[in-house]
């Protein structure tokens, strides 16, 4: 896989597991986490998933593990990898998702 894909990747999960908020909230929860860290784009969480974790945590408090869930969940599938439903967590999963990365040569 290469590294744009799991940019894509990682993205496209975020957005489907804030969906459940519906797209206003979601849009804002985005849009403040991209200017709180000065990101241009939703795909450079790929390079900042503990932040985005934690700033989760602390819009949501405890349901924030709800949201990071599905987004777990939903990155799986999309890579075609069976979900099982494990303690792994956001920034965990992106680091093992970023083991199957090709390296650049």
């Amino acid at each position: 896989m290469e590294y744009s894909t799991l940019r894509k990747i990682v993205k496209d999960s975020i957005e489907s597991g804030l969906s459940v908020i519906g797209d206003g909230p979601k849009d804002a929860i985005i849009t403040h986490f991209l200017k709180r860290y000065r990101l241009r784009s939703l795909e450079d969480v790929a390079e900042y998933s503990k932040e985005f974790e934690e700033f989760l945590k602390l819009v949501f408090g405890a349901g924030a593990m709800y949201l990071l869930k599905a987004i777990v969940k939903k990155m799986f599938e999309n890579l075609d990898l069976e979900y099982i439903s494990t303690e792994i967590s956001f920034s965990e999963a992106v680091s093992e998702v970023r083991k199957m990365v090709k390296p650049i040569r």
